[in-house]
């Protein structure tokens, strides 16, 4: 494997096909999701493009025929209404099908949080996503383009705006296969208003299963699958929120509010809270204080 930016490309597109290079500002980089490429590509037979340790992520969306991307050992289909998401840091193959031409909107993109987002959207089993507000996300597209084209002062800002909007509906989208954004069955339901209501006792994935009656390993998986994270990460979350509203509201000692949060241990309170907030709890509770 190479250790340096490598990219063969068949440049087979149609002549009204769009393809935007930016040169972002550098109050974009430090502050903005941006624009790096984007465009539009109605391609003809023989269009690929393969690469690797390019430090860019990769968005594209199928409006039309289809495609295949190779990615992480695996071959993916794309067809209309989907999308992927890629680090183009790792190896990447991607070409037209050579009857049904592929179309797509496409962007690379970069940010100082992009790798959270992507690291988000690595929990689901595919690269590729069914978009489910389609209309949505190729207009979307459409004005990031449009945007480009059409430079102003605020081409940055709103651009990241868009990139974010195309971002966030990507990771709504990775479960694409139940009926509604919204839907959790009742058991995982259950579980988190169990989590929300005893946070501050010794709540454990055992106890848990228990209670519910369900495999801990089982539990453990759908409870990631339908809130995002493990029911131990919901926990603190749970336990640090109280101890934010705390620290803000009430005058009890950081000892007591460690107890009153579920973590008897103070000094592990504190190092937790640090972790999280970035700020010690008695920090936290001055900067609100001021």
């Amino acid at each position: 494997m190479t250790k340096h930016y490598r990219e063969k490309a068949a440049h087979n597109w149609s002549e009204d096909s769009i393809r935007l290079i930016t040169t972002p500002s550098r109050s974009a980089k430090s502050s903005f999701f941006y624009v790096e490429e984007a465009g539009y590509f109605q391609t003809k037979p023989g269009y690929f493009t393969e690469r690797e340790k390019l430090n860019s992520y990769f968005i594209v969306y199928t409006l039309d025929g289809k495609g295949f991307l190779t990615y992480h050992g695996h071959k993916y289909k794309l067809q209309k209404n989907q999308a992927f998401f890629i680090s183009c840091m790792d190896y990447q193959h991607y070409e037209t099908d050579q009857e049904e031409l592929w179309e797509f909107n496409w962007v690379h993109l970069n940010g100082s949080s992009i790798s959270d987002y992507y690291h988000y959207f690595q929990s689901a089993d595919s690269p590729v996503v069914t978009i489910k507000n389609s209309s949505d996300f190729k207009s979307s597209f459409q004005q990031l383009i449009q945007n480009h084209q059409n430079f102003t002062a605020h081409s940055e800002p709103i651009s990241s705006k868009l990139l974010t909007d195309l971002l966030t509906e990507l990771l709504c989208s990775i479960h694409s296969k139940f009926e509604t954004e919204t839907y959790i069955p009742d058991t995982m339901q259950a579980i988190i208003r169990y989590l929300e209501k005893y946070f501050n006792t010794a709540v454990s994935l055992d106890h848990l299963a228990a209670r519910f009656n369900l495999s801990k390993y089982h539990l453990a998986r759908e409870f990631k699958k339908y809130a995002g994270i493990s029911p131990h990460e919901f926990l603190i979350t749970c336990r640090i929120t109280y101890a934010k509203n705390a620290l803000k509201y009430s005058n009890d000692s950081i000892s007591e509010i460690a107890e009153d949060a579920g973590i008897p241990n103070v000094s592990h309170f504190i190092n937790l809270f640090k972790d999280r907030e970035g700020t010690t709890p008695l920090a936290y509770r001055k900067k609100w204080r001021i």
